[in-house]
């Protein structure tokens, strides 16, 4: 039974009878580190306070090493995982994917402590930290699942793997964590045209009345399982071209966009004609698609 708690250890005693006499002790759990220790300590034998001159009997220490394992197994955490399983979603060769966290709760009693690690079963499922220690009871912790997919195929989808998370005292080691990862095929980007022009007339006073907008389509020509998700830049910086919208989104294989294009010459600008190229970039088999922006004012 236990004599005595502080914060971090425990304390119980043990005694043993034997025709020679009473052996008494105290085994202590301390949870004070990152791992539980335990100790033998305060061994009284029939002819007093232990010193190294007075033999243990096998009997006594067997006895001491079972009072170990007795006050550790009271003592043992639990793992609790959440979420118990997930299915990550990844583009084909594209590399590692956004970290999911997954929360690692200490489920045991008061007093254990949880010290684990997280092995894949996969070289393309990557977990990190791979070790945690020292949670407490109720305490939570936390590693990140991703996925490099790198060598992966969207013909071969999905794969199947597991991490396996475990601890050495915990009562429910191991524990199999199971990730699904479903492999998009590549996208493709496709622009219905490579150059709009826009031909405004000058007036006498400098301004310019508005200029209708013009618009593009913006298609993903991959396979209908693959994700488009674009970005629209211009490569210069002119002052004419106000704004390009939606700037930035995502497509399904075989939908279209409409991409709007929208030109306010300032007050003042010359005849002339002016260029602007807008880049149309995202992972897919061509990277990038550019589309030239003409004005001509006359």
């Amino acid at each position: 039974m236990p004599i005595s708690s502080l914060l971090r250890f425990q304390d119980y005693q043990f005694q043993v009878s034997l025709a020679s006499g009473a052996w008494k002790w105290t085994t202590r759990v301390d949870i004070s580190g990152t791992q539980v220790a335990t100790q033998i300590r305060d061994v009284i034998s029939p002819f007093g306070l232990l010193r190294d001159s007075i033999p243990i009997p096998g009997e006594i220490a067997q006895a001491m090493a079972e009072s170990i394992d007795q006050v550790v197994n009271t003592y043992a955490p639990s793992i609790l995982l959440s979420p118990v399983a997930l299915t990550v979603t990844v583009d084909e060769g594209r590399g590692v994917s956004a970290p999911v966290p997954v929360q690692i709760t200490n489920n045991g009693i008061l007093g254990s402590l949880l010290s684990l690690q997280v092995t894949s079963s996969a070289p393309f499922l990557l977990a990190s930290p791979a070790t945690i220690a020292g949670l407490v009871a109720n305490a939570s912790g936390a590693f990140d699942v991703s996925v490099d997919s790198t060598g992966l195929v969207a013909t071969a989808s999905p794969y199947e793997a597991h991490l396996t998370v475990q601890g050495s005292s915990a009562t429910n080691s191991p524990q199999t964590f199971p990730v699904t990862v479903s492999v998009r095929p590549k996208a493709t980007i496709s622009a219905a045209v490579v150059a709009l022009q826009f031909n405004v007339s000058a007036s006498l006073n400098g301004m310019f009345s508005p200029v209708p907008s013009q618009q593009f389509a913006l298609s993903n020509s991959g396979l209908p399982a693959s994700v488009l998700a674009y970005q629209i830049r211009r490569l210069g910086s002119v002052s004419w071209l106000a704004g390009v919208s939606p700037a930035h989104g995502l497509i399904n294989g075989g939908a279209t966009q409409p991409i709007t294009v929208l030109i306010s010459p300032p007050r003042g600008m010359l005849p002339g004609t002016y260029t602007e190229t807008l880049r149309v970039s995202g992972y897919s088999t061509n990277l990038a698609q550019d589309i030239l922006v003409t004005l001509n004012i006359v």
